[in-house]
């Protein structure tokens, strides 16, 4: 991710209606799984510019590993100290074996170019009883400047990503897509600068929205949040899946 991407999503993610609908998802997958445990040893993996790993530090002790220093250092501002700049596709994870019950990887796989690889290297670092939350975009269909600007690899379809996960040694708890109700509005924004709105040089879709129409996004996110919760949802922007270790 280029710097002006890390410093927009810095300024960004604490008022943005994707990252407090995301905060919101994650608080309530743990209450779901882990109660209301605060003392949990939690890996955010692709940790950013550190507003969810901040947002963990809530329900126990929270590591953070991006692989830019520039995102660390906007994590480090906000107090985290354990943060590290780090490839977790070159990590000997040996170090961190069985070490976390709960590792996030939001946002993250589809920047690494051998995600099985990555995948692998975090069941190693999960303990046995551990979790594995993860969101991914969704649709490659979707492909547009935006996934250029965050240099992601690829989308993902929910069957290719769960199969991945199996195949990485995961069994999956639960799978459904997120982001559905405004899905429509996203996919034609995306749709329309992919045809009309390409730049020399790519950039987020991300757009600064009216008070009461972010907080409204923010309470669709909640609802959906709920409903995921209960059952799958067919269509979304996003793909969350929980898994854990398959020990056999």
């Amino acid at each position: 991710m280029t710097s002006p991407e890390i410093e927009k999503m810095a300024n960004m993610e604490n008022e943005y209606w994707w990252h407090i609908g995301k905060r919101h998802l994650v608080k309530a997958l743990i209450k779901r799984h882990f109660e209301d445990k605060n003392d949990l040893n939690i890996l955010d993996v692709g940790c950013g510019t550190g507003a969810l790993a901040k947002f963990l530090t809530d329900f126990g002790s929270v590591t953070g590993f991006d692989m830019s220093a520039e995102a660390i250092e906007f994590c480090k501002s906000k107090g985290l100290n354990n943060v590290f700049v780090q490839d977790v596709s070159t990590l000997e994870e040996a170090k961190h074996s069985k070490k976390f019950n709960l590792i996030v990887a939001l946002d993250f796989l589809e920047h690494v170019q051998d995600d099985i690889l990555v995948m692998q290297k975090i069941r190693e670092m999960l303990s046995e009883d551990g979790l594995l939350f993860v969101n991914v975009p969704a649709h490659k269909f979707l492909w547009s400047e935006h996934d250029e600007a965050l240099e992601h690899k690829r989308r993902y379809h929910r069957l290719e990503l769960t199969k991945k996960l199996n195949d990485a040694g995961f069994n999956i708890v639960s799978n459904s897509y997120f982001v559905t109700v405004i899905s429509p509005l996203i996919i034609l924004y995306r749709a329309w600068g992919n045809i009309f709105g390409k730049s020399a040089y790519p950039k987020t879709s991300y757009v600064l929205l009216p008070k009461k129409l972010n907080d409204f996004f923010v309470t669709l996110l909640k609802i959906e949040t709920w409903v995921l919760l209960k059952t799958f949802i067919p269509f979304g922007v996003t793909l969350n899946v929980v898994a854990r270790k398959n020990k056999s």
